[in-house]
């Protein structure tokens, strides 16, 4: 496929820096209205996968549809193409929702249960996409109304616990995409969040920025996000005045590490991590006054909680069992810092 550069995307950050992304290409699917959503590409194809009949679609670089695999299941919310097995997510339930694995042919292979995760079941399942033999998702709910509004989970299918925790900015994350220690995701408007791809640092736990999405009247429904090691590819279910007209595939090229993000002004940094008997936070928050510490198991139950000044500050884990852990401190004015936590005795 051959790429035009079409305008520049620029992301808006709290500290007037810029983040210069480009938006290169689009591949609309005009007449298909299976609501595609999981997304995998390699150098031929792209596969889609049906929220509506739950079919994997294959197609060319340009658009044009080669054929469909069915699944045996009526969703698809997020795809993974493993070399022998495609793994797809079931889109919402309230008891757990579900992640599959069937083979390319169709047939199932695996079956697990998505962990419980912070405020309950893992019920609405944004997207997928792998790291290795572990999976990172969006949860879309449960979700909160203050941030973290939602959170992103890594996690080894089939282990009773994610292996770690990403707090997102707005309650509605779909899209999910890795590239070496950055973490993109995409926000839809469903719940008033501004459509946005956002970019986390998984090494520093900071977020670096984010870019608006390029529709005139800000309701794309961006859905699943693929990055293929040189561009980030989106769904989105339309563009412009006509709800739902096409579904189309955008292509971004990004720069993340041209800038730094203020997008969450209070920070808390964790050390040793992993650690043992002690840990010593050190929190930055923007306002002043005492701050409230809570500390919540991968699962969402509160661990410890008190009232502490911003600054250092040391924190006994001795008796805590190994696992990972969210450290979250709020201030009077409303304003939150998170940082991971892991154990290891």
């Amino acid at each position: 496929m051959k790429y035009s550069t079409l305008p520049v995307m620029t992301a808006m950050l709290l500290t007037g820096n810029c983040v210069a992304q480009t938006l290169i290409d689009s591949i609309p699917y005009p007449g298909i209205s299976q609501g595609f959503w999981g997304i995998a590409v390699n150098a031929d194809t792209l596969f889609l996968g049906a929220d509506y009949s739950g079919d994997v679609y294959f197609s060319d670089h340009s658009g044009t549809i080669l054929g469909q695999q069915p699944t045996g299941h009526t969703f698809n919310h997020g795809l993974i193409r493993r070399p022998n097995s495609y793994l797809i997510a079931q889109d919402y339930t309230s008891n757990g929702a579900h992640l599959y694995e069937v083979s390319h042919a169709g047939a199932l292979l695996n079956t697990w249960t998505f962990p419980d995760v912070i405020g309950g079941h893992s019920s609405g399942i944004g997207d997928l996409c792998a790291d290795g033999n572990a999976v990172w998702y969006t949860m879309y709910y449960p979700d909160f109304d203050v941030y973290p509004f939602a959170y992103a989970y890594k996690w080894v299918p089939g282990d009773a616990t994610p292996i770690d925790t990403v707090p997102l900015h707005g309650e509605q994350p779909y899209g999910i995409a890795l590239k070496g220690d950055t973490l993109f995701y995409v926000t839809d408007d469903l719940n008033g969040d501004a459509e946005r791809i956002y970019s986390y640092n998984l090494t520093s736990n900071q977020d670096i920025g984010f870019v608006d999405l390029p529709d005139p009247d800000g309701n794309q429904s961006p859905r699943g996000m693929y990055y293929d090691g040189t561009y980030l590819y989106l769904v989105a279910q339309r563009i412009g005045g006509s709800a739902f007209a096409y579904q189309t595939v955008y292509i971004f090229e990004f720069d993340e590490t041209t800038s730094i993000s203020e997008l969450q002004l209070s920070t808390i940094r964790v050390l040793p991590n992993p650690a043992d008997g002690h840990v010593m936070l050190e929190i930055k928050h923007h306002g002043s006054g005492n701050l409230r510490l809570d500390v919540f198991n991968a699962t969402g139950v509160l661990v410890h909680g008190e009232t502490i000044l911003a600054g250092r500050h040391r924190m006994d884990t001795s008796t805590w069992g190994n696992g990972l852990y969210l450290v979250k401190t709020t201030g009077g004015d409303g304003s939150v810092a998170t940082g991971r936590l892991v154990v290891q005795h």
